[in-house]
């Protein structure tokens, strides 16, 4: 891969942002926060120039492969399962950049879906955090139904067109779990899915 300006000056700032937190033995918490933000700012960047990066290449073992790749639509059973290989963020990590690329990546592999929904849908989101007792309600889930009106997998999030709810399971393994289901048939399929892991 030829590592283009943008990409550089994204690895450099990563570099300094990272060599200043291990070089400093004591670190505040709006110090570690103001990191994390950066840290995830230069991955969201990263992460989008090898995006560019890849269009360009005609073949699939020519692509870098990015987490992004990991970002799953399949269709059973009239019902839609999107599979996030991230942890949607809270609400105080929302410059963190994380949400945009949840937002778009669930877009995107959700598309081939469009027009899947005309009548009120029920959203069940499951999100798998390696903490014990953290609160769900704390959680931004807002790019999750933006990102099923970009794909046009969904018509609208008003009350009329949407309604949604979150559970919050431990998990060794970071992730999210989306099931996206017409709303008449809410009570038989969240018996089933609130109990499976």
């Amino acid at each position: 891969m030829i590592i283009n300006d943008n990409l550089r000056k994204d690895v450099l700032s990563l570099k300094q942002y990272t060599d200043l937190i291990i070089e400093n033995n004591s670190l505040t918490d709006l110090q570690i926060e103001n990191f994390l933000k950066k840290f995830e700012k230069a991955r969201y960047n990263i992460l989008s120039e090898i995006k560019l990066y890849n269009i360009n290449k005609e073949f699939e073992y020519e692509k870098i492969k990015t987490i992004d790749n990991e970002y799953k639509a399949e269709i059973n059973n009239n019902i839609l399962k999107i599979y996030v290989p991230e942890v949607i963020p809270s609400y105080k990590n929302l410059k963190t950049h994380t949400h945009k690329r949840i937002l778009l990546n669930v877009a995107e592999c959700t598309k081939e879906f469009n027009n899947l929904f005309s009548e009120k849908v029920f959203i069940y989101i499951k999100i798998f955090d390696k903490i014990l007792g953290w609160d769900v309600d704390n959680k931004y889930i807002k790019p999750v139904a933006d990102a099923l009106i970009l794909s046009k997998v969904i018509t609208d999030d008003n009350i009329t067109k949407m309604a949604y709810c979150v559970k919050g399971e431990y998990s060794e393994t970071p992730h999210t779990e989306i099931y996206v289901f017409d709303s008449k048939d809410i009570i038989k399929y969240l018996e089933n899915y609130s109990t499976k892991k």
